[in-house]
């Protein structure tokens, strides 16, 4: 009779990972995220200032088609006028009694998503992404405005300005409010048509503009499509007096 041997069955050994091939990997993924987050928030950032300049760039673009559907006029910052004052009417009364603001006006030339004309405000398009103080209560602050300053109106002494706005009922003999020509916007490359705001949905003066979201400068459309950013003494220059920014 023929004996076998049969050997003793055992547990195969699997080496593990000694402390210091540990320690070695958790270095090494903390430098690749070191070096990979700072990466993804500047591709954040730059798109989140890219769909910011878009925005503006498409307001230049709507508002010269509105001046081709309103015999060359530039649009208002807002119509207060009674409904029945409405010289040209590109848009309805709101029923719950607030005045069309330029957003309101420009929304049928741009692709807002909603279709109620006195809810365009809302449209994340209006909406600047670097204003913090959004307030849906409050959709009329957009931290975006429209500047209510284009030209200086000699009638009324040096330093009276043209309101492009109405912010009351139409009086024929206040002369100091209304829509500008296009046309006739002076300084057109240095001019700011729509810009950053700390709140206001329009720009009637240096209080109102915001330089604080582009590392100490603002983000402005011009009034030849043109998008800058300027400091607030550039911006300044940009809303009173324009032709001192050549040669800049």
């Amino acid at each position: 009779m023929i004996k076998t041997h049969k050997a003793p069955s055992h547990t195969p050994y699997t080496r593990g990972f000694t402390l210091i091939e540990l320690l070695t990997v958790i270095a090494i993924i903390a430098i690749l995220a070191a070096i990979l987050i700072p990466s993804i928030s500047k591709v954040r950032e730059r798109a989140r200032e890219t769909s910011k300049l878009s925005n503006y760039r498409q307001y230049f673009i709507a508002n010269t088609m509105y001046a081709a559907d309103n015999d060359g006029y530039s649009v208002v910052a807002v119509d207060k006028r009674d409904a029945d004052e409405y010289q040209t009417t590109p848009y309805i009364d709101n029923p719950g009694g607030s005045r069309p603001h330029w957003t309101w006006l420009l929304a049928g030339y741009m692709s807002v998503t909603t279709k109620n004309q006195n809810l365009a405000w809302q449209d994340k398009v209006w909406i600047n992404p670097y204003f913090e103080d959004y307030d849906s209560n409050k959709k009329w602050f957009t931290g975006t405005g429209l500047n209510n300053r284009l030209r200086r109106n000699g009638n009324n002494g040096p330093d009276r300005w043209h309101m492009n706005c109405y912010w009351q009922s139409w009086d024929p003999e206040q002369s100091n409010f209304g829509p500008t020509l296009l046309s006739a916007v002076t300084f057109p490359e240095y001019r700011l048509f729509v810009g950053d705001t700390h709140k206001e949905y329009h720009i009637a003066g240096p209080q109102h503009i915001n330089t604080t979201q582009h590392d100490g400068k603002g983000m402005f459309v011009l009034f030849d499509g043109s998008v800058v950013f300027y400091n607030q003494e550039e911006a300044e220059l940009s809303l009173d007096d324009p032709f001192k920014l050549r040669g800049r």
